[in-house]
């Protein structure tokens, strides 16, 4: 993907009728369509240490495909050393995602 390009429109959206029972989520979706900022994910992230991992999680994954791969490595790092991801949510498959994108990216 082209990521002068990014976000491409609608390519983020949720079936009619869908909706994402995470609040964070509503957030990323919004990221992603180009309707939010970082920033606005980053501040969603603020609400509990699953939020934190996701925004960061997010964010990473949204920073590497616009090509801003330091940003992308800070973030996904630091969601995988946050306090979810090596406390309370080890066993969320998707804390393992992260740290499986660090090590396919030579980030760990």
């Amino acid at each position: 993907m082209d990521p002068a390009n990014f976000p491409p429109p609608k390519m983020m959206s949720l079936p009619p009728g869908v909706k994402d029972r995470r609040k964070i989520m509503a957030t990323v979706y919004s990221l992603f369509r180009g309707e939010a900022t970082e920033n606005d994910l980053a501040k969603q992230g603020l609400q509990s240490q699953a939020d934190e991992f996701y925004s960061l999680f997010y964010l990473g994954l949204y920073c590497e495909i616009r090509g801003e791969n330091a940003k992308a490595e800070s973030y996904m790092r630091k969601a995988t050393m946050g306090p979810y991801a090596t406390g309370a949510g080890q066993r969320d498959y998707m804390t393992a995602v992260a740290r499986v994108h660090c090590k396919v990216r030579n980030w760990s």
